[in-house]
């Protein structure tokens, strides 16, 4: 069996699949990939500046696991979908490919937007997207032509406003979490996408705590919270957070308290 290496990583500022949404064109996270050196992949790069997109053929690398059915984000109300019609990425193999847009080639880097990848995704191979082969508007697409999609506007107030800039100047991005889980099919049975709670409604990402309100297709975004409520004598972090996400929330507690 051969054995597939990465050519290169991808870098950006997104590391849990919160934070992406379920497309790359609907997300705003730019990226850059790093070529493993030593091996001449940047000759390899040669004309490839003249494509607007480009394949990326990658792994799955958080996914260990794989399942036969899925629970695609969008649905027609029909039950799970066998995974190979589906773009879920718990599959046999964990191999991902996305089509994102290329932005420039320095050196043995490669700049890209348009990308649902996470940070450190390894990268197996790259191919340009030529629309004349790779494009097909006439295609039947299935299930998904039954799928009415439920959307809904997102509002900020000025302090949801300041926190989220405040802890992305940290590279934690709530917006990218906000936009991700509240923009589509917020009332989705199959998710739990958020609790209601005395205070309203509460979407949670690790040790954040997001509120807001709907109210005729709209999302207000009203606050944000830690859930850590004391430093006085805590030192342990969270869940999954590590020191530098304690120290994070230490900063947002003395300045937004």
């Amino acid at each position: 069996m051969t054995q597939f290496n990465p050519i290169g990583y991808l870098k950006c500022e997104r590391s849990f699949h919160e934070e992406q949404p379920r497309q790359g064109n609907l997300s705003a996270s730019k990226a850059y990939i790093d070529l493993v050196r030593g091996h001449n992949y940047e000759q390899g790069l040669k004309d490839l500046d003249g494509f607007s997109r480009i394949w990326l053929i990658y792994e799955f690398h958080l996914n260990k696991t794989w399942r036969p059915l899925a629970n695609p984000p969008r649905t027609d109300n029909k039950g799970r979908k066998g995974v190979f019609a589906t773009r879920s990425p718990y599959r046999p193999n964990q191999i991902g490919i996305s089509c994102v847009k290329l932005l420039s080639v320095v050196k043995n880097r490669i700049y890209i937007e348009d990308s649902d990848l996470l940070n450190d995704t390894p990268i197996f191979d790259i191919k340009p997207y030529i629309p004349e082969y790779d494009s097909f508007p006439k295609a039947k697409i299935g299930w998904l032509a039954n799928v009415v999609e439920d959307v809904y506007e997102i509002n900020y107030s000025e302090i949801s406003k300041e926190k989220i800039d405040y802890v992305q100047s940290y590279n934690v991005d709530l917006k990218g979490v906000i936009e991700s889980q509240l923009s589509h099919d917020i009332f989705d049975k199959t998710r739990n996408k958020f609790i209601k709670t005395d205070k309203g409604c509460i979407l949670r990402f690790k040790s954040w705590q997001i509120l807001f309100a709907i109210e005729n297709k709209k999302v207000l975004i009203k606050d944000i919270f830690s859930n850590y409520s004391d430093f006085s004598d805590f030192t342990t972090p969270l869940g999954s957070d590590n020191e530098f996400d304690l120290l994070l929330h230490k900063r947002f507690f003395k300045l937004f308290s």
